[in-house]
């Protein structure tokens, strides 16, 4: 317990010291947003759901609230601290196809109160996403996106605006073009800043809030020291907030360590005084959410890459039958009250028990 209270305190100080205390009360304007989408139906479920992750059953009455869909695992960036730039990957590479896309929206729609459109690649890449962005929203779901935004353009800026997307995550992880290539390998700065400019200008032309955009910055070794001149990018360019992030690296390799990890402790995830780091998750995605990649593999939770570690696969279940399948089912009573429950079937999560291995699994 202590030590989740520490890891949970770590990460707030990160997102929230560091972001500034006006950003912190803009991204809970966000949350906010959310609530338009609000139907007594969802409100139901998301109660019970609450409820039965606090008791840790493992068969739910409720669907999940919350839903990550990844259009392509495919990105146009060689990030070296993720699966998809290294090349590494362990998923064969593809785009999600719209109908099945559709299928899985009408499936979610009563229970869903937002879907994540990214994980393993760059949405905008996806040559329907703004079909697949305007068929959620029109099924009353909020909708939000992450991208390097290095494949934009001012006709895609008005395409995004018109979509209905709510939200939109902006990755700058430096205020110079050296520091920002460090981990965004393949990209440039400026190409960012120009898209975000055009972003800005349709909203505006559109006289439209939407997407709420976030400028989020992922703190290194290489740009702790840049957090200041990176929120005031944020600011000069007219986004609606900036935010920090914490790095997640493979603590079993101590070279990656040493190299990318912040020197301030404070701008980190990991207790640096620990005997070994280690990355942890309190693995409520199995009560919450379901995590679905563009071949309809469902992953138990959003670091997992593998394809050998699907629960299931929604493009030939019901989302309905893999929710209380006998994988997800035994994933659940890892976590169970008193400790791991009998029987437990042979899934990613009983080995990892809430401790990942990024990038070395």
């Amino acid at each position: 317990m202590l030590r989740d209270l520490q890891r949970y305190w770590r990460l707030f100080r990160v997102r929230t010291f560091n972001r500034g205390w006006d950003n912190t009360w803009r991204m809970i304007d966000l949350r906010l947003r959310m609530l338009r989408y609000n139907t007594p139906k969802k409100m139901y479920n998301f109660g019970l759901i609450q409820i039965q992750k606090w008791l840790r059953r493992e068969r739910l009455w409720g669907m999940p609230y919350r839903y990550n869909i990844d259009p392509t695992n495919i990105c146009n960036l060689k990030c070296p601290l993720c699966p998809t730039g290294l090349g590494i990957l362990k998923r064969r590479k593809g785009k999600m196809p719209l109908e099945a896309y559709k299928s899985l929206i009408d499936q979610i729609a009563p229970y869903a109160y937002w879907v994540e459109l990214y994980n393993w690649g760059e949405p905008f890449l996806h040559p329907q996403i703004f079909d697949m962005i305007r068929y959620a929203h029109e099924r009353d779901i909020f909708v939000r996106m992450s991208s390097n935004m290095n494949y934009f353009d001012p006709a895609m800026a008005e395409k995004t605006v018109a979509s209905g997307l709510d939200a939109l995550i902006i990755s700058v992880d430096g205020a110079t073009e050296a520091t920002y290539q460090k981990l965004r390998r393949g990209g440039q700065l400026s190409r960012v800043i120009e898209n975000v400019k055009s972003l800005v200008e349709a909203k505006r032309q559109a006289h439209s809030r939407q997407p709420y955009t976030t400028l989020r910055m992922l703190v290194h070794r290489y740009n702790e020291g840049e957090i200041n001149q990176v929120r005031q990018l944020a600011a000069d360019l007219g986004v609606d907030a900036f935010t920090t992030g914490t790095l997640f690296v493979n603590v079993n390799d101590q070279a990656q360590v040493e190299t990318w990890l912040p020197e301030n402790e404070a701008f980190s995830y990991y207790d640096y005084a620990a005997e070994h780091l280690e990355n942890s998750w309190n693995c409520a995605d199995l009560w919450e959410a379901m995590i679905i990649n563009w071949d309809g593999g469902v992953s138990p939770c959003c670091w997992i890459h593998n394809v050998d570690h699907d629960l299931d696969n929604t493009f030939t279940k019901s989302l309905k039958t893999i929710w209380n399948g006998p994988a997800y089912i035994s994933a659940r009573r890892v976590f169970a009250l008193r400790g791991p429950k009998p029987p437990i079937v042979s899934t990613v999560c009983a080995a990892c028990r809430g401790n990942p291995k990024y990038l070395d699994e």
